[in-house]
Parts: structure tokens; C-alpha cells; sequence
């Protein structure tokens, strides 16, 4: 037992780190590569020869990884060849936010962000507004997660913006007017009303009629009109109470009376 011991800890003060590896759920993701996974595990891949496997924290690197923008989980193990393997999911967005006076920024289903780099473009709905701990960006999770299962639902959204009062405004892709949703709440009901405004009120009342439609009340649909100026009443103007029979009349009712006097 004691020789046992004694080479064991011999070998475990040899046993050094051989090497890392890199796996990606998805290996085409365009926020993040291999490279830029071994740079956010702040690891010289040349120095792991010297590093002894029992001293090596896996929790923090975890942790740090798990930490990275770009990164929404990551799992670190050692192999027993002494391998790090390094498992990572990219980032997979679901909207770009804009705020205005600040730098733009993706989020992701949970509402972790992701700076918006040059290098990278994804085509997702774009949140716009001002955003805070009352009304936080997260709050519109629910409405771009069912957009973002609801195929036809994503084909009718270009844009999401929310005001300061919270109503959460939709700018579909179909030009003219603008949604206003209210909240995330009865996402399916909402959209459902949509669909039957635009396949039974739209077609007849004419797809520039309305600037607004409005969705977050329960079981109904209301729209404003794009024109709010109501049309002037047709009142008759002096020459048309008048007329050229009523001047013409009227003359000769004076003419007849001067007669008479005369």
C-alpha cells in the first residue's frame, strides 16, 4: 500500500494536461468559431504541457466561459489521456435591439445580450425603444419566442418597438400601418385577430385605409383610420341658396311692384 501511494503520487505529479479540444452544437454558427472559444478560455493552448491535471479548476473556466457573451452554456471536462475537452453552444440570438444613444445589441432566449460586431449579420426581428427595469427588453421574450416558432407569424413582423408606456408595437412586413399589441399576453389570440383582419377587413376596405390596428383587447379588433379629418359637410354656399331663378324671381317681383306703384 505505501509503494502504491508513493508511486501514485509520483505519476500524479507528471500527470500534466496533453492537449484541448474544441466542440460547437453548431459548428456553422456565425457568432462564434473555435478560436474564439480557446481566446475566451484566456488559455495558451502551448502551455497546458505544464499544467498538472489535479491543480486544473474546470469549475472556473466554466464559469468564465458560461460568462461570455458569445456563449449561452459550455462544459469543460478532462479526458483520460488528459485532454481538455471544451464543449460549447454558441449564442443563437432571437432580436437586435436599438436604444437610442447606445450601441446595438443581440439577445438571446433568456435574455443574455451579445454586442452587434461588423463581422457578423443575423436576419431576426429588430427590437426598437427604450428599454428599462419597468419595461425591460426581456419582457418581449414571449412574443419573439412564439415568433420565432410561428413561421407565418415571423413573416408578418419587420420590426418590434415598444413605447415608454409599455405598448408593445409591431411594424409588420406588409407597409402602411403598424400593430399595436399591447403585451405579451394571449400572443396566439392576437395574431389569430390579426390574420382574420387582413383576410376579411383589409381586402374590402382597402389596405391604406388604416394607419393603426390595434389587437390588445380581448376579442376584438380596432383600427384607426389613416385620414381622421372628416370630410366637410355639403352645406350650400349663398349663390347656391340663391340661385339665378331666385335673382331672376326676385327682379321680377321688383319690377311688377314698381309697375304697380307707377
Amino acid at each position: 500500500m505505501c509503494f502504491a501511494m508513493t508511486v501514485t503520487a509520483r505519476m500524479s505529479d507528471k500527470d500534466t494536461l496533453t492537449g484541448m479540444d474544441v466542440r460547437l452544437s453548431d459548428p456553422d454558427s456565425r457568432f462564434v468559431n473555435a478560436r474564439d472559444v480557446v481566446i475566451e478560455t484566456g488559455i495558451d493552448p502551448d502551455t497546458l504541457s505544464r499544467c498538472l491535471r489535479r491543480d486544473f479548476d474546470l469549475r472556473s473556466l466554466e464559469e468564465r466561459l458560461n460568462a461570455s457573451d458569445k456563449l449561452q452554456d459550455a462544459n469543460v471536462t478532462i479526458s483520460s489521456k488528459g485532454r481538455l475537452k471544451v464543449d460549447v453552444t454558441p449564442m443563437v440570438p432571437v432580436a437586435r435591439v436599438f436604444e437610442p444613444g447606445k450601441p446595438s445589441y443581440y439577445i438571446n432566449a433568456t435574455g443574455k445580450r451579445i454586442s452587434a460586431e461588423l463581422r457578423y449579420h443575423v436576419d431576426v426581428p429588430v427590437l426598437v425603444g427604450t428599454f428599462d427595469s419597468v419595461y425591460p427588453a426581456r419582457r418581449l421574450l414571449p412574443l419573439l419566442d412564439y415568433i420565432a416558432t410561428h413561421p407565418k407569424a415571423g413573416a408578418m413582423v419587420a420590426t418590434v418597438t415598444q413605447e415608454r408606456d409599455g405598448n408593445i408595437i409591431l411594424v409588420p412586413n406588409i407597409v402602411g400601418h403598424v400593430v399595436n399589441f399591447g403585451d405579451t399576453s394571449r400572443v396566439s389570440e392576437k395574431f389569430a385577430l390579426l390574420r382574420a383582419f387582413y383576410r376579411s377587413v383589409a381586402p374590402s376596405k382597402g389596405w391604406h385605409t388604416y394607419d393603426t390596428i390595434a389587437v390588445k383587447w380581448r376579442g376584438q379588433v380596432v383600427a384607426t383610420r389613416r385620414n381622421k379629418a372628416l370630410p366637410p359637410l355639403p352645406l350650400p354656399t349663398v349663390e347656391e341658396q340663391t340661385g339665378v331663378l331666385d335673382i331672376n324671381d326676385n327682379e321680377t317681383v321688383a319690377k311688377a311692384s314698381d309697375e304697380e306703384n307707377a
